[in-house]
Formats: structure tokens, sequence, C-alpha cells
């Protein structure tokens, strides 16, 4: 069942057009396109020489994905890896250009899937950002392999092979697939209720269930997931109307879809759009 998932729910960011010569995402062989949503990498180019380093302010939303971000100081010839957790809050994140010549790059995990290959507790995850190595020692000891890959395309294959090695030990849950299957075929309109009924589990035990494997609540799951849907028709869409989406995803009236956008985006729909093709 999981993996038909991605066929159905395609998460955006906020800049879900962006794609030039410093960021860019490719997409996963087809083994793993279940399990990941991208890979993504920022080139590091040449250091700058002047005294100011540039800084752009740039909004994250919550995509429903968690992230493995690795970043390659060619200056200082170190390596950092971060682990992000599932959002549940907008924020803004500062990219710098400055003197020293780095590179990013990034595997994104759909958010059924993380836990799979990091089989860790994603409990108390969400909206933090870890240092990698103290909670997955050995995949810090692999990372040192990328100072020897020279180009985007290198370091997606050494990520997909070491990924692909994983994929066979992978035994989820189908208690949570269910209940996850539920949620993408309702576009996040079902309720706890109705969810737990559908998987014929529990409610506690269903709760426990999505808090170690996914890092939040079943309900703030099923929200995450209809506001990316409404966020998904926002931008593609060249008629988009509120109050068809007040139906189509369940919402008590025009208000409630409004106030639960800017919760989640921190800007209204307008401003969204509006950042969304200023990056097209």
């Amino acid at each position: 069942m999981m993996l038909s998932f991605h066929t159905r729910y395609r998460p955006l960011t906020s800049r879900p057009f962006l794609s030039n010569a410093s960021y860019r995402e490719y997409a996963p062989c087809s083994t793993l396109r279940p399990y990941v949503a991208c890979f993504w990498g920022i080139e590091g180019g040449e250091a700058k020489e002047s005294a100011e380093a540039e800084v752009q302010q740039v909004l994250v939303i919550p995509d429903t994905c968690m992230d493995i971000i690795i970043e390659i100081n060619h200056s200082r010839q170190q390596i950092t890896s971060r682990l992000c957790g599932i959002q549940d809050s907008p924020m803004y994140v500062e990219q710098r250009r400055g003197h020293e010549e780095v590179t990013s790059f990034a595997v994104r995990f759909h958010f059924w899937a993380a836990s799979l290959f990091l089989k860790l507790n994603m409990r108390d995850m969400c909206n933090q950002v870890l240092d990698l190595e103290p909670i997955l020692p050995e995949c810090g000891r692999e990372l040192q392999r990328l100072f020897y890959l020279d180009s985007m395309r290198e370091k997606i294959a050494w990520m997909e092979d070491y990924l692909l090695k994983r994929v066979d030990e992978i035994n989820g849950n189908p208690n949570l697939y269910n209940s996850i299957d539920h949620i993408l075929t309702t576009s996040g309109r079902a309720s706890v209720k109705e969810i737990c009924q559908y998987s014929c589990v529990s409610q506690r035990q269903l709760e426990r269930l999505f808090q170690r494997e996914i890092g939040i609540s079943i309900k703030r799951t099923a929200s995450l997931v209809r506001y990316q849907n409404v966020w998904r028709d926002m931008v593609r869409l060249s008629s988009f109307d509120v109050q068809d989406a007040v139906y189509q995803y369940g919402y008590a009236d025009q208000p409630h879809l409004l106030n639960e956008f800017k919760r989640f985006h921190g800007t209204t729909p307008d401003q969204a759009r509006q950042i969304a093709l200023a990056n097209r």
C-alpha cells in the first residue's frame, strides 16, 4: 500500500517553482520514490571576496517532509549534517554566501518514510533541527566519502546507493499505513475518529504510533495534509476559488480555511502566491 502514497500526494515548499544555478531539486530513482520526495542541493561556487556576506531570508513552510541536510565546507575541509524533523509551523531561515565555499546537499523524506531508514523514535522531533552525528554516528562516518565526489549527480548516486542497501530491511507498521492511506484518500479532511475506525485501532494506540513514527499527532498529520492540498491548488490552478476549497476540503467556512492557512504558511494566500511566482 505504501508504495502508492507518493503517486497521490506531492507536497510543496514555499517556492515550488524554484530551480536555478544555485538551487535545484532532483528526483530519486524509481525504487526510492515511495520514500524520498526529492534530493536537493545548493552549489558552493566561489567564495565572495567582498567584506560583507550576502544573506537571504527564505520562508520555510510545513511541507510534511523530513530532511537530512549535509553541508560540505570546501574551504575548511569539514562536513556537518543535520536532521530536520517534521514542521507544523512556518519559519524563516538565512541562506548566507560569505567568504567560504560551501555546498549543501540534502535528501527529503516523505513523512511516512523517514523513520524506516533512520530507525529513530520521532517523538519530540517536531520543529527540531538536530546534529545528525550524535544520534546516528555510523552515518557521520559514511558522509566523509562526500569529500571525494565533485558533482551533485555523484553525491546523489552515492546517497541512493546508501539508501537502497537499506530498502530490503524496511518493515513498516500496517496500522500506520492504513491510517495514512485514509488521510491521503480523504485529502486530510477525515476526523481522528474516522481514521481510527478505518484502521481498526484504538485512538490511544494509534496516537502512540504516529508520535513514534512521524513525530506529531493524528489530527496534526491530517491537518498538514489538508493544508498542503490547498496550497497545491492555490499555485497550480489558474482560477483558484477559496469557497470551492472550503467545500472540497471540509472546512467550516472561509475564515476557518484562511486562518489555518496563515497559521501553517505564515502569510495570506495572496502573499504566498507572490513568493511562489517570484521564484518561477
